[in-house]
Parts: C-alpha cells; sequence; structure tokens
C-alpha cells in the first residue's frame, strides 16, 4: 500500500492505493491551512480503511508547485517524517495515529 499526497489546481488529493489500483481518497481544497488538514486527512483515510503506518509501505508528493511554495514544502516534510519513522520502526512500535507518533 501507498499514499500519494497529490498538491495540483490548488486542490490537495490524498490517494491511497494497492499497487496501481486507487482504493481510496480524500480531497480538501489548498486554499485551506495544509499544515492544519493533511495530518488529520492522512489519519481519517488510514482510520476509513482500517489500516495502521505498517500496512503503508510509501508516501510519494506529486505536485505542480515549485520547491520554494510552503504547502509543498510541508507536504515533503510529511513524507520525510513518514519515511524516518518507517525506517526507524524497530525502535518503537508505530501507533496507528500518525499525528502523534512523529
Amino acid at each position: 500500500m501507498q499514499i500519494i499526497i497529490e498538491i495540483k489546481n490548488k486542490v490537495i488529493k490524498l490517494t491511497l492505493k494497492d499497487g496501481q489500483k486507487a482504493l481510496d481518497e480524500v480531497v480538501f481544497g489548498a486554499q485551506e491551512n495544509i499544515s492544519e488538514k493533511l495530518l488529520p486527512h492522512f489519519d481519517e483515510l488510514l482510520k476509513k480503511n482500517k489500516l495502521t503506518l505498517n500496512d503503508i509501505e510509501k508516501m510519494d508528493v506529486d505536485t505542480d508547485l515549485g520547491d520554494t511554495f510552503t504547502s509543498r514544502r510541508i507536504a515533503e516534510a510529511m513524507k520525510n517524517a513518514f519515511l524516518w519513522t518507517k525506517k526507524n520502526k524497530s525502535q518503537k512500535i508505530l501507533d496507528t495515529d500518525f499525528a502523534n507518533s512523529v
């Protein structure tokens, strides 16, 4: 399983995929405060599909924004935090609530 954070055309979409098949998605406007909305929507997607962080193998960011945009940096930071947490999971058990596990 993987999560794609897509930021395009002022819309943010979190897509849960199994291989090439999209299983579910959460969409919200980029005009909303991404720093306050991204983690809760991520948790919502996991809980709605009865998944934990252990079920997610990969996270990617797909955006039409340049490197200087804050929304892109927040999405990339979340991806990097997720990857770091997955890499270091042997040191601690992952919480199902991503917002509280980093």
